[in-house]
């Protein structure tokens, strides 16, 4: 028998814990248009997040799309 494989090592904060982090709390979201967003982080799943802005407008905006997320001010 071979060796055991193991996965790559991991350091820091996963990506379900910064985005538990930041649950109900301001956020902007950047994307690969450009566009920046900012709104209360309402839910993440595995391919989306979902935003809500101060008009009450929520966005579903794809992971897959995203540039970067940083906590609001």
């Amino acid at each position: 028998m071979g060796k055991a494989q193991h996965g790559p090592q991991q350091w820091g904060k996963l990506a379900a814990d910064f985005y538990a982090g930041l649950q109900e709390q301001p956020v902007i979201v950047a994307v690969v248009g450009g566009q920046k967003f900012k709104g209360t982080l309402i839910g993440v799943d595995i391919y989306d997040i979902l935003m809500r802005q101060e008009t009450g407008l929520e966005l579903l905006i794809g992971k897959g799309q995203i540039v970067y997320v940083h906590r609001g001010m």
